[in-house]
């Protein structure tokens, strides 16, 4: 399984895994430690935890399907709706089954949502991450 502890911006941003089932995958990121100069949740905090959980749930579902673990982000959007002032909870699920491409590698695509302390969304990330192949496969 992944190692979630490799990926340096987790401890330094202070995002946390929540949890994972074959639905979703949760993180959490805090505002301590994120804040910009307007006391909100700095936007590329946020978008490292939406990229990371998108990875993370990507991955998970590769380990379980006898796939590598190899997860790049190929293409994504973002929109932050609404300014994050506390605590934010990412989770990420796929917007489709993946698929296979004619490369061989397999496509994800992933919506990754953040809500705030009430419920309200403050930032929403659509990706397309790929499951990578060794070359010799």
């Amino acid at each position: 399984m992944m190692q979630l502890d490799r990926i340096e911006p987790l401890a330094k941003l202070g995002i946390d895994w929540v949890g994972s089932d074959d639905n979703a995958t949760r993180f959490r990121i805090p505002l301590q430690g994120n804040r910009n100069d307007k006391g909100t949740v700095f936007a590329g905090s946020q978008y490292a935890a939406l990229v990371i959980a998108g990875w993370y749930h990507t991955a998970r579902w590769a380990g379980l399907n006898d796939l590598p673990e190899q997860v790049a982000i190929k293409d994504s959007q973002v929109r932050y709706p609404k300014a994050a002032r506390s605590d934010l909870d990412v989770q990420a699920h796929f917007t489709a089954l993946p698929d296979v491409r004619p490369s061989g590698h397999w496509r994800a695509l992933v919506e990754v949502t953040a809500r705030d302390a009430e419920g309200d969304v403050v930032a929403v990330l659509t990706g397309d991450y790929r499951v990578l192949l060794p070359a010799d496969a």
